[in-house]
């Protein structure tokens, strides 16, 4: 077993697995998801180094992604936001044969992007906040990587500790390198979803890339947050009609 703590709603209908990104928690990141428990049993892990889970000396998105390959059991659904997409996209890639559907929002694979001009960009700039970063308090550090993705995300001072404990998570991470494997999940029969708010026009370029790539569906929520998922039921909406393809 993994030993990860897990948030599970619903006590009937397929599984659904959700991963949850950087900065953020299984609860916080689905908590407009949780209506969906009616008819599906959701099961959000907190990925390593999010408490209650086990810490982490660095983020290790194959580690994650065996972690949350593990969760799948027989068979389900799976959804990953941001940095969870990329461990989702991983996830399935490790074992297609349990997965039912792929939806991915606004996953930092930006080495999928590559040659596509914001995309690069994008990986740019992250290598450079990355690289000023030595130094840096979180709280700096958080700041800034947000000014690179465009979001504006008022920091509470001093952060709180789980918010400081994902930004030191966030700090060992290399988005700029966490592509995804096209190729072995365009083999894959499962249909998949990915999704944008249109905030982040490096997000976007690796967007259009995977849905290309893997193929999939491409959907764009103009002017939602980064975790797309938070807008609710338009978000909802769209991923069931996903599910029942």
């Amino acid at each position: 077993m993994t030993g990860l703590a897990v948030e599970r709603w619903g006590e009937s209908g397929p599984p659904i697995v959700m991963v949850h990104g950087s900065l953020n928690s299984a609860a916080a990141a689905f908590s407009e998801q949780k209506v969906l428990a009616d008819r599906f049993r959701i099961i959000a892990p907190y990925r390593r180094g999010y408490r209650p889970s086990p810490p982490t000396d660095r983020i290790d998105p194959d580690r994650d992604a065996a972690d949350v390959a593990e969760l799948l059991g027989d068979g389900a659904h799976l959804l990953g936001t941001s940095m969870g997409g990329v461990v989702a996209m991983r996830a399935a890639a490790l074992a297609p044969g349990k997965v039912w559907s792929l939806t991915v929002v606004e996953p930092p694979a930006l080495p999928n992007g590559a040659g596509r001009p914001a995309a690069d960009l994008l990986a740019d700039a992250l290598r450079n906040c990355w690289a000023a970063a030595e130094d840096s308090e979180p709280a700096t550090f958080v700041a800034r990587f947000l000014r690179v993705l465009n979001v504006d995300l008022p920091l509470p001072s001093p952060l709180p500790p789980p918010l400081l404990e994902a930004a030191r998570n966030l700090m060992t991470e290399r988005p700029w390198e966490t592509g995804v494997p096209a190729e072995a999940l365009a083999r894959a029969s499962f249909p998949k979803l990915v999704v944008t708010g249109g905030g982040t026009p490096g997000f976007e370029a690796v967007a259009d890339a995977l849905a290309e790539a893997l193929p999939a569906k491409r959907v764009l929520f103009p002017g939602s947050p980064h975790a797309v998922q938070r807008i609710g039921q338009r978000f909802n909406d769209e991923f069931l009609a996903h599910l029942s393809r």
